[in-house]
């Protein structure tokens, strides 16, 4: 499996220093990834993925539109990358990512989305752009055989992240099972926004076009 520790060299957002918060009670923890088609799926069940104009951006399994409404980013069989654009009279409306810009989608404002860094927050408790610890993730196991060291960036939000709620991006479902089958996702985890021990991972927010939907942490995925 390829290393999905990505390094964009893109532009990077510099905030000023703020004071470190440790956030009171505990936080659930969940994970969302990269829907994936399959090839294989009934193609008799396509259904038509909309785009924010109303317009087709897609023809695609029942099962996998559901998946993709569910995560907010699915990488089509043909290899597309589509993306949580906007709801529009209760329907879910993707776009095409630019995937030399967003290997794995785009979160709220513009941001890219970066395996193993990567929250999606309720912006009310977490501001978006900021750097989170969470210390019970350290000494996660990563891809390339190296260990994690609990920092993250607040990038992302969804209608159901609400609250004491976070939700940790990994680039895939099959990711998601095998870590929780090793047990190294904790339910509840403490929560440090600006953490100075992890000021340095600020790297890992970067608006490659801050003008990228969704813009609204409040209109996001789910």
């Amino acid at each position: 499996m390829r290393s999905c520790l990505v390094r964009l060299a893109l532009v990077t957002i510099t905030l000023p220093a703020q004071a470190e918060r440790w956030m009171p009670g505990r936080f659930l923890l969940t994970q969302y990834w990269v829907a994936e088609e399959r090839p294989g799926e009934a193609r008799e069940q396509a259904v038509r993925v909309y785009d924010p104009e109303g317009g087709t951006v897609a023809w695609a399994c029942r099962g996998f539109v559901s998946s993709l409404t569910m995560e907010g980013t699915g990488r089509t069989w043909d290899g597309r990358l589509l993306n949580w654009a906007s709801r529009h009279q209760g329907r879910a409306c993707f776009i095409e990512v630019d995937t030399a810009l967003y290997p794995y989608g785009i979160g709220v404002q513009g941001y890219a989305l970066v395996p193993y860094r990567s929250l999606a927050v309720d912006a009310r408790f977490v501001p978006i752009g900021h750097v989170v610890e969470m210390p019970e993730l350290r000494g996660m196991p990563l891809p390339d055989g190296t260990r994690h060291d609990g920092c993250f960036v607040a990038v992302d939000g969804g209608g159901a992240i609400r609250g004491h709620h976070i939700d940790l991006f990994v680039p895939s479902r099959g990711v998601y099972e095998r870590l929780a089958a090793q047990h190294e996702l904790p339910r509840r985890v403490t929560v440090v926004v600006d953490s100075e021990r992890c000021a340095y991972a600020r790297r890992y927010a970067v608006q490659p076009s801050p003008d990228a939907l969704p813009a609204d942490p409040t209109v996001g995925r789910r």
